[in-house]
């Protein structure tokens, strides 16, 4: 059973609001109590992204990239997935509230996947790398399963494929970066829970079998599934 939620406190503490205990209830997944939501602000899968306003602040403009979904075997929960798209939206709130945070892991997401390249010069003007981010399609997640020792999306042996989906195309990362969890994580993404393992996933923009733009018009699939679970968000991208 998959149950998608929305509705989530940016405090990352969780609540149970009638229409939430509602629908689960419908489908049998809260018989043994009251499902954890999401901070608020935070979409439910398949909803648009905005377009951009110029008083977006980081937490709207991360919630609104954000999509969760939790995997039930009857009552006893098999996988939760939280999933960022690091569109440039949510890049430019973090560059707008930089001074916010602290520490090496803010300073590395500025360097390495929130950062932005500089405006365009003009065609005289010296040719300057942007961050890494600028060429790839980057989503931050965190991840649960229930059993710990198979959880582990980024090792050679993982039982679970993990996949951007648009299309029809199914587009593999590049890379699959775990993260070290810590106070200056929680701080950029409060929905990180301590049993999570946190990745970074690098794809690229074009995918090189099938020639498919991975980002554009239509629906955004993020797929991370194996026989234990199987753990789809979606974005439908209006505007990036």
């Amino acid at each position: 059973m998959t149950v998608v939620l929305d509705d989530v406190r940016r405090d990352g503490r969780r609540r149970c609001p009638a229409g939430v205990l509602a629908a689960a209830l419908a489908l049998g997944a809260a018989a043994a109590g009251c499902a954890p939501v999401l901070p608020r602000g935070m979409r439910a899968a398949g909803d648009a992204l905005l377009a951009p306003a110029p008083t977006t602040s980081w937490a709207e403009a991360r919630d609104e990239a954000t999509r969760r979904v939790e995997v039930y075997d009857v009552l006893d929960r098999q996988a939760d997935l939280r999933a960022t798209l690091l569109t440039p939206r949510v890049r430019r709130a973090f560059l707008a509230e930089r001074d916010r945070f602290h520490g090496a892991f803010a300073a590395t997401a500025q360097r390495e996947w929130l950062g932005m390249g500089d405006a365009d010069e003009g065609v005289d003007a010296p040719t300057r790398p942007g961050p890494p981010g600028d060429g790839e399609v980057l989503v931050f997640v965190a991840f649960y399963a229930s059993d710990a020792k198979t959880r582990s999306l980024a090792t050679r042996t993982s039982i679970w494929d993990v996949a951007l989906v648009r299309g029809g195309v199914r587009v593999a990362p590049t890379s699959i970066e775990a993260i070290s969890p810590s106070p200056a994580v929680s701080a950029l993404f409060p929905f990180v829970d301590r049993f999570d393992d946190l990745y970074l996933l690098r794809f690229p923009l074009v995918d090189a079998a099938s020639g498919t733009a991975v980002l554009g018009a239509g629906e955004l699939a993020l797929a991370v599934r194996s026989a234990r679970a199987d753990c789809v968000v979606r974005w439908s991208l209006v505007d990036r």
